[in-house]
């Protein structure tokens, strides 16, 4: 699991809204596609096919509005002249695009140089070339001259000027097994050869039982205890948030080593429930008030937060406080409750055996969708990823037109969504805001403890 999808999950549950669904799009007229598709030297049927072959997918799945649409998404198309300039720069052949066809398995549907449409899937056959630029700044990332680099290739045996694709490079220094990889994984742990020998030794290893980089990565971190962060890291991330609906230093210690356990106890489970949860919710769709939802989502969004706190092995209570006076509500009953007046909601947390790990008070002026807003990321140590290949065909992102984005939890991670207003009853947001903390705290534990060196 990658860092990404996890805070994800995470802020799914703090708002409990899906991102707006995508718009859909009315279909090209066929007589533009087709003079578009002969401008490029084939037909519609088989651009479309062409795509597909290709990995953009087929047109229908993005579904373009209009020719100039299409047109700017798929960029420049190949000419002599382009393609001559690409080989010249690049230094690679016609015959290296033909052995990329074939490894992709293009030249067996009878894909030649030729039949290249794209010029950036000149790119994406091929990937980076090997020029002195690009490995000037590989150099760079790893904190070496491009002559410290070739060096440390030619002390592994290796020559750095062999490779004709930056992707040859990056697979070995990011995912092979080989002396080089180990190279950097000592260099980022900060062990010496003497120390991870030791390592394998008293773990009764040696470098061949590993089959990938990400297994030799894990076992290191593990061994370790590198990159994982301590129970007063959390608090110092998160404490300014949770001191303000009520949540005490002692309490959040009391919580996190109980979700701790639950969470060590069967990860796999904690993670894969998270998972689950951040797709029912996803499935209610995006919704302003609880009074859009249908009586069958409403209980559905009550049945996501009772199977949360299931995961979580909580329990919670609920109480409307007004000056002396403490009801108890249920779930049902605060989805009906648009403001809190000069009430104090009052949530308890108890632990699957009854007893107590903590409560948070949200006041009427927190009560919306500002606390959410209030709410720190907990950000989860970051190693470094190898560079990806910089040329992906991904469909465009449609961005639908809203009105005052909401922030969720922090600026670097944002969804589309509509602010919730005054009469919406935002209590997906305050009952989860509590415990979504302390539940990202758990899981990133996970994520630690099964660190990755890749995203």
């Amino acid at each position: 699991m990658t860092k990404k999808l996890l805070v994800g999950i995470i802020m799914v549950l703090l708002c409990l809204q899906a991102v707006a669904p995508q718009t859909a799009f009315a279909a090209i007229n066929k007589k533009e596609l087709e003079a578009y598709a002969a401008e490029l030297g084939t037909d519609a049927e088989s651009l479309n096919r062409y795509l597909i072959d290709f990995e953009w997918g087929g047109m229908e799945e993005y579904g373009a509005s209009s020719v100039n649409e299409l047109r700017e998404w798929l960029g420049e198309p190949v000419t002599e002249e382009n393609l001559q300039s690409f080989l010249d720069e690049s230094g690679y052949t016609k015959e290296d695009i033909m052995k990329a066809l074939t490894e992709k398995g293009l030249a067996d549907k009878g894909y030649t140089a030729a039949d290249i449409l794209l010029y950036s899937d000149l790119n994406w056959l091929l990937g980076d070339p090997a020029t002195s630029e690009n490995l000037q700044e590989l150099a760079e990332e790893l904190g070496l001259t491009e002559k410290e680099l070739a060096d440390l290739f030619a002390a592994n045996g290796l020559d750095l000027y062999s490779y004709m694709s930056m992707d040859n490079l990056y697979e070995l220094i990011y995912n092979e097994v080989n002396d080089l990889s180990l190279h950097f994984l000592l260099q980022e742990t900060e062990l010496t050869q003497e120390e991870f020998n030791q390592l394998l030794a008293e773990n009764k290893k040696t470098l061949d039982d590993f089959q990938s980089y990400e297994e030799l990565a894990e076992f290191v971190y593990e061994a370790t205890g590198y990159g994982e962060i301590s129970m007063d890291d959390y608090w110092e991330m998160a404490g300014p948030f949770l001191d303000l609906i009520g949540i005490s230093k002692e309490e959040f210690f009391r919580a996190f080593t109980y979700m701790e356990e639950v969470v060590l106890h069967d990860p796999e489970a904690f993670i894969t429930g998270l998972e689950d949860i951040a797709a029912r919710a996803e499935a209610l769709g995006n919704f302003e008030t609880s009074t859009e939802l249908t009586e069958a989502q409403g209980q559905e969004l009550i049945a996501i937060w009772d199977d949360l706190m299931g995961i979580f092995q909580m329990k919670a209570a609920f109480y409307l406080v007004d000056g002396d006076t403490k009801t108890p509500v249920t779930m049902e009953e605060l989805m009906k409750v648009t403001d809190l007046e000069n009430r104090v909601l009052l949530v308890d947390l108890f632990d699957a055996q009854g007893n107590h790990l903590l409560n948070f008070t949200i006041t009427g002026e927190l009560f919306g969708s500002e606390l959410v807003a209030k709410a720190p990321v907990l950000e989860a140590p970051e190693s470094e990823a190898p560079a990806e290949p910089a040329y992906k065909h991904e469909a465009p992102v449609k961005e639908k037109a809203v009105t005052a984005p909401v922030k969720i939890a922090a600026e670097t991670v944002k969804q589309e969504g509509k602010r919730l207003p005054d009469t919406a009853s935002p209590i997906g947001n305050l009952l989860a805001a509590g415990t979504a903390l302390l539940a990202a705290g758990a899981a990133l534990y996970v994520w630690n403890r099964r660190k990755k060196h890749s995203n």
